[in-house]
């Protein structure tokens, strides 16, 4: 196994640090696309735990033992896999076309495969944005009487919209909409981040209802 030796980063590249409330950690990561692909890991229901270059591995390419650090490890029901994260354009490149089937190769080996991901899986919206306010909002937060009072609200109307909420409990729009975001962050509420932008036009549910 392979150990990569921490560095200064080079000109090209972007250290980020991305805090994980899912892992209850900070991630150093070494791209910008890396870090957005970050907000997709917290979030993901299938996705149980993830670390961010974790202990990688030496493989074979053109006669050469190559050390090689994935991007990510994670466990996705059940299942560890190896991510690697690269923009669309340098997987084009002949280099990356004779390395990646080789690591893949010495991943599948070590029984855990090796996927590739782009920006084209990544950089998706609404979903990414609303993943990235969603962030905002994250971390531990105390129960308010206005967090109380909007659950018992959802569970009483089942769906409800964040601006009807605010009419029914009487918040102004700036602090419901960070009161239901901070519900789902936390797990205790849903809704949809796929379809649409986040607002307050968005409908929450319990997450022991049917979405």
């Amino acid at each position: 196994m392979y150990r990569r030796n921490s560095k200064k980063a080079s000109p090209v590249h972007y250290r980020c640090k991305f805090v994980s409330h899912k892992m209850n950690q900070v991630f150093t990561v070494d791209s910008l696309l890396e870090f957005d692909a970050c907000f997709h890991l917290e979030y993901s229901p299938l996705i149980e735990s993830f670390e961010a270059q974790p202990v990688g591995f030496v493989y074979q390419c053109l006669n050469r033992h190559c050390p090689y650090t994935p991007d990510f490890k994670i466990v996705e029901k059940g299942i560890t896999k190896y991510i690697e994260v690269k923009p669309w354009n340098i997987t084009q490149e002949l280099d990356f076309q004779r390395r990646f089937p080789a690591k893949q190769q010495k991943a599948a080996e070590l029984g855990i495969p090796l996927i590739l991901i782009t920006e084209k899986q990544i950089r998706v919206n609404p979903v990414l944005n609303n993943l990235k306010l969603l962030h905002r909002y994250s971390g531990f937060q105390s129960l308010t009487p206005l967090h109380t009072s909007f659950l018992s609200l959802v569970k009483k109307r089942g769906r409800v919209s964040i601006q009807d909420a605010g009419k029914q409990l009487r918040c102004e729009h700036t602090l419901i909409l960070k009161t239901a975001l901070s519900l789902v962050s936390s797990g205790m509420l849903s809704l949809n981040l796929v379809n649409e932008e986040l607002s307050l036009n968005s409908v929450v549910w319990s997450n022991s209802c049917e979405s």
